[in-house]
């Protein structure tokens, strides 16, 4: 059974949830002094959970020079078969957003149905796919796409609005989709085409994340180029954060760079994690041979179909440039996302040296992946939804619980839904009783 802390206690996840919506009769009796999360949650703490009718009684901050949200969508490896599975019984429009992917999947790009394939996201539905989140990179990718335009879908819903959106790897997919760039078809088009060709080159490389700086990585790759007498075969594919990086090359010396990372007396305690997840040398010069059928791949999409569902006034910022977008979303950008490194941490600081500490940073994926590193750059951060913790004595893993304590934080951080307030209260009535 699922619980959590609130208040120092537990609560069930059928019980009201207080700090967000207590029931009509109750509610202006409603104080609770502090919410209690746990250390990985990735929200920021609140001092005081007023009840909505309360928050709504404030002036939009986000107005002026008030605190602006920055949506991440996050192509990182935190991918389990678990993931949107709650959201998906307990909300509706969270499914059906789910179901229209893959119905464009099929009707549209003619590819069989992941959800029937895989039993993803699926209420009672058993998920084939392993526990690792080691999968092919079709799945990979589809899975990525399809929960992140679902849950950028149901903030949207909730009556949230983004200032700026950055994607990083797969991320900038949906990125695009939630900046109004192109519509949900041709977001799923584009993953399709990632996922056909990007699967050619599956196991052509490995990456490693290793928590140093761009610097001593490149001192690293030179040492270990050196010792294995190659002048290429590992790059930085990924600048997280000014004390992280993502190292990725060939199987062999990735094998050699954690070898030397075990024995040099400077990095042997420092923090290294080969990524399973992902099958192949993402952003090096290993995806080259897959430019012309990638290309090809984009071509038959119309990459400029705006989407109502977007939000136009959004600026981005591109992680593959490293500064703001001042070009399309064609097939020559993405082409360059799967070529060139990602700069997540140089964007993040972007933004912070451009619009200073008031950018909150809501990262969007299937667990909160880019946390220290955000914090790292100088941002606050608020996460959605996450991994279960089959470790911990306390079963926190509700995902519709925690999209309620990513609602209560972001307006602990001083944003305020657009919906009417009875409007907002029956959402979150929806997603606490699934009624």
């Amino acid at each position: 059974m699922c619980i959590s802390t609130i208040m120092g206690g537990l609560v069930h996840p059928e019980e009201p949830l207080s700090i967000l919506l207590a029931p009509p009769d109750t509610q202006a009796a409603v104080m609770p002094e502090h919410l209690e999360l746990y250390n990985d949650s990735g929200r920021i703490p609140s001092e005081i959970d007023p009840p909505v009718g309360a928050l709504y009684e404030d002036e939009d901050p986000c107005q002026g020079s008030g605190p602006k949200l920055c949506v991440a969508f996050v192509g990182m490896g935190s991918q389990h078969p678990a993931m949107g599975r709650q959201l998906a019984e307990r909300y509706p429009p969270f499914l059906a957003s789910i179901k229209e992917n893959d119905r464009i999947l099929m009707e549209v790009y003619g590819q069989p149905s992941l959800l029937d394939r895989t039993g993803l996201f699926i209420p009672g539905a058993e998920c084939s796919l392993n526990a690792s989140g080691t999968w092919s990179l079709n799945d990979v990718i589809l899975s990525f796409a399809y929960v992140q335009i679902a849950l950028w879908d149901l903030i949207r819903n909730l009556g949230f609005k983004a200032n700026f959106v950055i994607g990083t790897s797969i991320g900038e997919i949906v990125m695009g989709y939630a900046a109004g760039h192109y519509d949900r078809s041709t977001a799923i088009g584009i993953a399709a085409a990632f996922a056909t060709t990007m699967s050619e080159v599956e196991g052509n490389g490995a990456t490693i994340f290793v928590a140093v700086s761009p610097r001593q990585a490149r001192m690293i790759i030179d040492d270990v180029l050196l010792h294995a007498g190659a002048t290429s075969g590992l790059w930085i594919s990924s600048f997280h954060s000014p004390h992280a990086v993502a190292i990725a090359g060939t199987h062999p010396l990735i094998d050699a760079l954690f070898a030397f990372l075990s024995n040099s007396k400077t990095f042997s305690d420092t923090f290294a994690l080969r990524l399973p997840q992902l099958g192949c040398a993402f952003h090096t010069p290993l995806m080259e041979p897959i430019e012309g059928p990638f290309k090809a791949a984009l071509e038959n999409l119309d990459l400029d179909r705006k989407s109502d569902g977007g939000t136009r006034e959004v600026r981005v910022m591109s992680t593959i440039d490293g500064a703001w977008l001042n070009r399309p979303l064609d097939s020559d950008y993405f082409w360059d996302n799967v070529l060139r490194p990602t700069r997540f941490g140089d964007i993040v600081q972007k933004l912070v040296h451009d619009e200073g500490d008031n950018v909150i940073i809501l990262e969007i994926a299937a667990h909160p992946a880019m946390k220290t590193c955000v914090e790292q750059c100088g941002a606050r951060y608020v996460g959605l939804i996450r991994r279960p913790a089959t470790e911990s004595l306390i079963d926190g893993s509700n995902e519709c619980i925690q999209l309620l304590e990513a609602v209560q934080h972001l307006y602990d951080a001083g944003f305020r839904s657009t919906l009417p307030l009875g409007v907002f209260e029956q959402a979150l009535r929806l997603l606490r009783t699934g009624k």
